[in-house]
């Protein structure tokens, strides 16, 4: 196939498994012809933006940026997918790696950032995570710069598929689920906080997506994929991507394993993305 990229072959090689495993388990998931239909309309719709890149501007856009569309379709029918083909949480795994770690679990250490205000600002820095990589993904396509584009849609695929195998493995419902005292010690979340909070809940159809922790990778991920190309973007970044990485902390979403599994693959998503694409100059 003419105009194929390494980054397509991950994209694509992601869907035909999500695909692979519905038909696998066609009788165990919920709606699998629905969800068949879907990834065979997601391969068809990027096999057409892949041989027609160069037909015009609408789809040369929508053939760079079909990563970033179809990922909420990926993120969305894992919760269709994994309570019923893994339906045995493993929280209890992590929880015990936080308490080894730490002495005691992360919730009750950052639980000294639970202070009204604070905990708004912590949910909006929390949403930056779906900012974050369109604007990575518009700021070299913009600049027609094509390889540091695909090198970018290269790591950030491999990092949000990375993730999503996490999920299928590893299912974890996280702390806010699985640690009951933490019933009695409320967030001390404003009008931005609940609201937020609840949109997110309501739009997330899977809840077993703590390990590793896809905010953290994605956004450091974001901060790296900068930092060669434009380090001052970087550096106004990177506070929001601090803040971003503590919420997940307090607002209890993650566990400390989960946030400190997801800056591993940052990192090493990152250097190998590198390693592939610019092999000997990584400017």
């Amino acid at each position: 196939m003419k105009n194929i990229r390494l980054f397509d072959y991950i994209n694509l090689g992601f869907y035909i498994f999500m695909l692979s495993i519905t038909l696998i388990n066609y009788q165990t998931i919920p709606q699998p012809s629905v969800i068949a239909l879907m990834y065979v309309s997601i391969i068809a719709a990027t096999v057409f933006l892949i041989y027609n890149e160069t037909h015009n501007r609408i789809i040369r856009l929508l053939r760079y940026f079909y990563p970033y569309i179809f990922i909420g379709f990926v993120f969305e029918s894992l919760g269709f997918i994994v309570p019923y083909i893994n339906p045995h949480n493993k929280d209890y795994i992590l929880i015990k790696l936080d308490r080894l770690i730490l002495g005691k679990d992360a919730a009750l250490i950052f639980n000294i950032f639970n202070i009204k205000g604070f905990v708004d600002y912590l949910q909006l820095s929390y949403l930056s995570y779906y900012v974050l990589p369109f604007f990575v993904i518009y700021y070299f396509y913009s600049k027609n710069k094509i390889k540091r584009l695909s090198y970018s849609l290269f790591a950030l695929s491999l990092g949000y598929y990375l993730s999503y195998l996490g999920y299928i493995f590893l299912p974890a419902i996280g702390p806010r689920y699985s640690l009951d005292y933490l019933a009695n010690m409320p967030l001390n979340g404003g009008a931005i906080f609940n609201a937020v909070h609840q949109l997110l809940n309501a739009l997330e159809h899977i809840k077993q997506d703590c390990f590793p922790s896809g905010h953290t990778e994605i956004s450091l991920l974001v901060v790296l994929l900068f930092w060669d190309e434009n380090r001052k973007i970087a550096l106004i970044i990177l506070p929001i991507v601090l803040s971003l990485i503590l919420s997940t902390l307090v607002l209890r979403y993650h566990y400390f394993s989960d946030v400190i599994s997801g800056i591993i693959i940052a990192f090493l998503v990152y250097f190998t993305s590198k390693t592939i694409f610019y092999p000997k100059d990584p400017g």
